[in-house]
Protein backbone atom coordinates (compact mmCIF):
# COMPACT_ATOMS: atom_id res chain seq x y z
CA UNK A 1 0.00 0.00 0.00
CA UNK A 2 1.30 3.11 -0.94
CA UNK A 3 0.26 6.94 0.01
CA UNK A 4 1.31 8.68 -2.76
CA UNK A 5 2.40 12.44 -1.50
CA UNK A 6 1.39 15.85 -3.62
CA UNK A 7 5.23 15.95 -4.79
CA UNK A 8 4.60 12.40 -7.29
CA UNK A 9 0.66 13.57 -7.75
CA UNK A 10 1.72 17.56 -9.28
CA UNK A 11 4.56 15.48 -11.29
CA UNK A 12 2.24 12.88 -12.84
CA UNK A 13 -0.65 15.60 -13.56
CA UNK A 14 1.73 17.94 -15.42
CA UNK A 15 1.13 17.38 -19.32
CA UNK A 16 4.94 17.08 -19.66
CA UNK A 17 6.02 15.59 -16.33
CA UNK A 18 8.57 12.74 -15.52
CA UNK A 19 7.59 9.59 -17.74
CA UNK A 20 9.52 7.85 -14.41
CA UNK A 21 7.12 9.13 -12.14
CA UNK A 22 4.18 9.14 -14.23
CA UNK A 23 4.71 5.21 -14.53
CA UNK A 24 5.30 4.50 -10.56
CA UNK A 25 2.09 6.24 -10.00
CA UNK A 26 0.04 5.01 -12.79
CA UNK A 27 1.55 1.36 -11.77
CA UNK A 28 0.42 1.99 -8.44
CA UNK A 29 -3.16 3.20 -8.84
CA UNK A 30 -3.88 0.25 -11.37
CA UNK A 31 -2.73 -2.45 -8.62
CA UNK A 32 -5.60 -0.79 -6.07
CA UNK A 33 -2.05 0.28 -3.79
CA UNK A 34 -3.32 3.46 -3.73
CA UNK A 35 -4.40 5.28 -0.67
CA UNK A 36 -4.45 8.92 0.52
CA UNK A 37 -5.33 11.25 3.70
CA UNK A 38 -7.06 14.56 3.98
CA UNK A 39 -3.70 16.89 3.76
CA UNK A 40 -2.72 15.66 0.33
CA UNK A 41 -6.30 16.42 -0.92
CA UNK A 42 -6.05 19.75 0.05
CA UNK A 43 -2.26 20.61 -1.00
CA UNK A 44 -3.16 18.81 -4.72
CA UNK A 45 -6.83 20.61 -4.85
CA UNK A 46 -5.35 24.54 -3.54
CA UNK A 47 -3.39 24.08 -6.93
CA UNK A 48 -6.39 23.13 -8.93
CA UNK A 49 -6.56 25.50 -12.34
CA UNK A 50 -10.22 25.74 -12.26
CA UNK A 51 -13.41 24.83 -10.89
CA UNK A 52 -13.64 22.18 -13.00
CA UNK A 53 -10.51 20.57 -12.45
CA UNK A 54 -11.16 20.63 -8.79
CA UNK A 55 -13.68 18.73 -8.97
CA UNK A 56 -12.76 15.86 -10.87
CA UNK A 57 -9.73 16.08 -8.61
CA UNK A 58 -11.78 15.64 -5.61
CA UNK A 59 -13.60 13.12 -6.84
CA UNK A 60 -10.32 11.13 -7.76
CA UNK A 61 -8.80 11.84 -4.91
CA UNK A 62 -11.81 11.23 -2.07
CA UNK A 63 -12.39 7.70 -4.01
CA UNK A 64 -9.07 6.33 -2.71
CA UNK A 65 -8.86 4.79 0.85
CA UNK A 66 -7.92 7.82 3.37
CA UNK A 67 -6.21 6.89 6.19
CA UNK A 68 -7.65 9.65 8.95
CA UNK A 69 -5.57 12.44 10.32
CA UNK A 70 -6.14 11.24 14.46
CA UNK A 71 -4.88 11.90 17.46
CA UNK A 72 -2.14 9.33 17.19
CA UNK A 73 -1.43 10.43 14.05
CA UNK A 74 -0.59 13.87 15.29
CA UNK A 75 1.04 12.78 18.31
CA UNK A 76 3.36 10.74 16.24
CA UNK A 77 3.75 13.74 13.72
CA UNK A 78 4.60 16.18 16.68
CA UNK A 79 7.31 13.70 18.37
CA UNK A 80 9.05 12.83 15.06
CA UNK A 81 8.78 17.11 14.40
CA UNK A 82 10.68 17.90 17.81
CA UNK A 83 13.26 14.84 17.21
CA UNK A 84 14.33 16.58 14.20
CA UNK A 85 13.74 20.26 15.18
CA UNK A 86 16.48 19.07 17.99
CA UNK A 87 18.95 17.68 15.33
CA UNK A 88 18.54 20.93 13.04
CA UNK A 89 16.62 19.36 10.29
CA UNK A 90 13.90 21.43 9.52
CA UNK A 91 11.24 19.44 7.14
CA UNK A 92 7.38 20.60 7.12
CA UNK A 93 4.53 20.54 9.03
CA UNK A 94 2.50 18.75 6.49
CA UNK A 95 5.24 16.20 5.68
CA UNK A 96 5.19 14.97 9.39
CA UNK A 97 1.42 14.42 9.23
CA UNK A 98 1.49 12.41 5.85
CA UNK A 99 4.20 10.03 7.00
CA UNK A 100 2.55 9.84 10.61
CA UNK A 101 -0.42 8.80 8.54
CA UNK A 102 1.26 6.39 6.42
CA UNK A 103 3.40 4.75 9.29
CA UNK A 104 -0.43 4.15 11.32
CA UNK A 105 -1.33 2.33 8.36
CA UNK A 106 2.20 0.68 6.88
CA UNK A 107 1.96 2.65 3.81
CA UNK A 108 4.52 3.53 1.60
CA UNK A 109 5.16 7.09 0.93
CA UNK A 110 5.53 7.58 -2.57
CA UNK A 111 7.19 11.10 -3.02
CA UNK A 112 9.69 13.14 -5.19
CA UNK A 113 10.45 15.09 -1.60
CA UNK A 114 13.25 14.88 0.54
CA UNK A 115 11.75 16.00 3.57
CA UNK A 116 10.46 11.96 4.44
CA UNK A 117 13.83 10.35 3.69
CA UNK A 118 15.15 13.14 6.85
CA UNK A 119 11.97 11.73 9.15
CA UNK A 120 12.36 7.94 8.01
CA UNK A 121 15.64 8.68 9.75
CA UNK A 122 14.21 9.41 13.18
CA UNK A 123 10.68 7.80 12.29
CA UNK A 124 11.05 4.40 10.82
CA UNK A 125 8.14 5.39 8.03
CA UNK A 126 8.54 3.46 4.92
CA UNK A 127 9.34 6.18 1.90
CA UNK A 128 10.33 5.28 -1.52
CA UNK A 129 11.15 8.38 -3.78
CA UNK A 130 10.82 8.41 -7.35
CA UNK A 131 13.77 8.86 -9.91
CA UNK A 132 12.60 11.78 -11.83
Amino acid sequence: MFLIDSSAWIEYLRPNGSKNVKERVRETLEKDNAVSCGIVIVEILRGAKDEKTFQLLRETLSSLPQIPIDETVIARAAEWGFRLDRKGKNVSTTDLFIAAAAYEKAAIVLHLDSDFETIASVGGVKQERIAV
